[in-house]
């Protein structure tokens, strides 16, 4: 189903789409539960779930019995996302663009790129490492009003 949909948005909007993915299962026990969703999946089996994925945005294989359509041949760029070393040696390895999420991990945000770039192994998509960082960021006119701003996603904490 992803990759239909990032299918169907890259075929709309050619070289122009980014398929961000992140093992963290996104929700809280209780609707994961409600949606019926395994508490583990996609994290302990992330990396073959993500070579599914490619292999469905890849050109098709002749044994290939299931395909994306709209998807197959569509190579959507696939990045990696994470607040860990996990994603990061995980996208070093297989050539891929990282995303480190430095507003849930600030901390790690060096040592996590220090990762990527040093683990970092060519391939079809990247010849060198490329990385981006998320940060939380407040903008306004002045000081005072961005840290007026800024208050809200103090009081959510």
């Amino acid at each position: 189903m992803i990759a239909e949909q990032f299918g169907t948005l890259e075929t709309l909007y050619p070289g122009r789409i980014d398929l961000g993915l992140g093992r963290a299962p996104g929700s809280d026990g209780a609707t994961m539960q409600a949606m019926r969703r395994n508490a583990h999946a996609g994290v302990d089996d992330f990396p073959q779930l993500l070579n599914e994925l490619r292999s469905y945005l890849a050109d098709a294989e002749p044994q290939q019995r299931v395909k994306a359509v709209p998807g197959q041949g569509t190579h959507v760029p696939i990045w990696l996302l994470g607040s860990s070393g996990y994603s990061a040696q995980l996208a070093a390895k297989l050539g891929l663009p990282f995303a480190f999420a430095a507003q849930f991990a600030p901390g790690y945000l060096f040592e996590a790129l220090r990762l990527y770039r040093d683990n970092f192994r060519p391939s079809e998509h990247l010849d060198k490492p490329h990385a981006m960082v998320g940060l939380p960021v407040m903008a306004a006119e002045s000081d005072a009003m961005a840290n007026y701003l800024a208050t809200t996603a103090q009081q959510k904490f």
